[in-house]
C-alpha cells in the first residue's frame, strides 16, 4: 500500500470548491487532458453515499485503459470530505479522500489522499497517480478562473 498527498491552495470560498467536488462535471474538468470517463458525460446529480459505478477511463480521451469501478462511501458537509474506494485494472485498491478546508474567507485548501494497492506495480502506479493528481490541481486554478465557475 503507497499512500500519496495532494495539496493546493485555491483563491476562492471552500463553500464553493465543496459544490463543485459534489459535481461529475467538475471530475471531467478536473481530468480533461489524461483520461475521458464517457459514461459520466451526461450526468448532472452530484454525488452521493453508496453510489457505485464501473466504466470504461479513456487514456488521453481515445485509449481504453481498463474498466474502472468507484463507489462513494463518504459525503460529509460538515467537514467537506469525500471517500471513495476504486478499483479496477492492475488496481486491488484505490482509496481517495478529497477535502477542502477554509484559509480564509476567500481562500481555501483543497487536498486529495490517496491509498493505492496495486501488488507489485503499487510504486509504479503511484508515481503515475502522482502525475494525475498534479495535473488535477492545475485543472482546479484553471476551473476557478474560468467564466464557468465565475457563473456558479
Amino acid at each position: 500500500m503507497r499512500t500519496i498527498e495532494i495539496q493546493t491552495d485555491l483563491p476562492t470560498d471552500a463553500h464553493r470548491v465543496w459544490a463543485a467536488m459534489l459535481s461529475p462535471a467538475t471530475f471531467l474538468y478536473v481530468c480533461r487532458g489524461l483520461i475521458g470517463i464517457p459514461a459520466l458525460r451526461d450526468r448532472t446529480e452530484p454525488l452521493h453515499v453508496g453510489e457505485r459505478g464501473t466504466a470504461w477511463l479513456f487514456a488521453f480521451h481515445v485509449l481504453p485503459a481498463y474498466r474502472h469501478t468507484i463507489e462513494v462511501v463518504t459525503v460529509d458537509e460538515s467537514t467537506a470530505t469525500i471517500r471513495t474506494h476504486e478499483y479496477g485494472g492492475v488496481i486491488k485498491s484505490w482509496n481517495h479522500t478529497l477535502h477542502v478546508e477554509p484559509l480564509s474567507a476567500n481562500n481555501c485548501r483543497y487536498t486529495d489522499t490517496v491509498e493505492i494497492d496495486a501488488g507489485t506495480l503499487t510504486p509504479l502506479v503511484a508515481l503515475i497517480a502522482t502525475g494525475i493528481y498534479h495535473h488535477r490541481h492545475r485543472r482546479w486554478h484553471k476551473l476557478i478562473q474560468s467564466r464557468e465557475y465565475s457563473a456558479r
